[in-house]
């Protein structure tokens, strides 16, 4: 669904995109994961909004029939069953990396490296692609280790991680065979990654991405926990196929959504070109994995207007009604939107009002959860 001049400002939007100045993590963080990602700064403009209430977006688009482009590798062997291509023990704790579909029920089938069942990496066969996460804190938290995985040529069977071998496995999704070596490792020391006889092109030392962590006294934790950093041999540039970016509107405010290698990002726009802009990227879950809330405060240097915080959700498709509750007392049922098979609901909060609660709704309109665990900036993981 479009609106006259829909095209302008999606092309503004774009120009803006690569106008904004440098910030803080965690958007630089993510310039350095996927040169697909569009969204590559975050700033702010000194003019706000004057706005009462929650609004919520517009619905984007019915259930899709976009078909994923990447370039299928021919499997040398079997694919590994239910796409599981490497599991193990990590601190105590079952993990395993997969390759599976995680678009919504109905919609076209989105293919993903996935670990745990909820932590998503949307990859396609790309043989060069190299890809690392941690857990964290987040919901299905395994401290300390990292896990990463290796996309390789149909002819290279096996990698060296740490000096123990890890054999390269066939997987299918969504009709894609991937040719992959998954495993997890100590956060506390680079994982040192080797191929025997490279093909050409290849080093035979893998430089993996760095998962930016946090040490304490007891613990190694990562931050963002949950979102896969993803890089390329040879500056390859996007995977083919890259998921393209969506707009969706309130009434004075815009929120553009990204669904690709970079994570679940956005960027929250209010009061037109000349108003303040906030993004960030997230972790990527499954329909039946935890859901990110993510805030996105657009401040506003004038006293004279109101500063707006726009928050997304991507939710599963149990999920018929999001509401908002605010500091006031009042609530609003949020809209949805549909963006490449997932489901998404976005509203924006007008200070001094804050959100305090969220209630998922199932369509029936029962309560299938509820929390007052909310972000005022970046983003928590919640499972329903």
């Amino acid at each position: 669904m479009t609106a006259p001049g829909d095209s302008e400002l999606r092309r503004a939007l774009h120009g803006m995109l690569e106008d904004l100045p440098p910030s803080p993590a965690p958007l630089d963080a993510i310039t350095r994961r996927a040169k697909g990602v569009r969204l590559r700064r975050a700033g702010a403009a000194a003019v706000g909004l004057a706005l009462a209430g929650i609004v919520a977006v517009t619905v984007l688009a019915p259930p899709g029939s976009r078909q994923p482009t990447g370039q299928a590798m021919a499997p040398a062997g079997p694919p590994a069953p239910g796409g599981v291509f490497a599991q193990g023990i990590a601190d105590g704790r079952a993990w395993r990396l997969s390759a599976q579909d995680i678009a919504d029920p109905g919609y076209a089938c989105q293919p993903a490296v996935v670990l745990n069942g909820t932590d998503a990496d949307p990859v396609y066969p790309h043989p060069g692609n190299l890809a690392a996460v941690a857990l964290g804190s987040s919901v299905s938290s395994v401290p300390g280790t990292g896990f990463g995985f290796v996309q390789l040529p149909a002819g290279v069977n096996a990698i060296s991680v740490n000096g123990s071998d890890v054999q390269a496995v066939n997987a299918v999704a969504c009709g894609l065979g991937y040719h992959v070596a998954g495993f997890a490792y100590s956060l506390a020391h680079a994982p040192r990654v080797t191929v025997a006889s490279p093909p050409p092109g290849w080093p035979g030392v893998l430089t993996m991405p760095q998962v930016s962590t946090r040490a304490s006294a007891n613990s190694i934790t990562a931050e963002p926990a949950g979102l896969w950093i993803n890089t390329y041999l040879g500056g390859g540039g996007a995977l083919p196929g890259a998921l393209e970016t969506e707009l969706v509107f309130g009434p004075d405010w815009s929120l553009q959504i990204q669904f690709g290698t970079g994570g679940d990002c956005y960027l929250f726009s209010a009061g037109g070109s000349l108003g303040t802009q906030m993004g960030t990227c997230g972790p990527v879950s499954t329909p039946q994995g935890p859901e990110t809330i993510m805030a996105l405060p657009a401040a506003s240097s004038s006293h004279r207007a109101t500063a707006l915080t726009g928050y997304a959700v991507q939710v599963s498709p149990a999920t018929a009604g999001l509401e908002a509750t605010l500091s006031n007392g009042s609530s609003e049922q949020a809209a949805f939107c549909v963006v490449d098979g997932r489901k998404y609901a976005a509203f924006a909060v007008p200070s001094p009002l804050r959100l305090s609660r969220l209630t998922w709704l199932d369509a029936r309109g029962r309560v299938i959860a509820t929390t007052t665990e909310l972000p005022r900036r970046g983003y928590v993981q919640f499972q329903p």
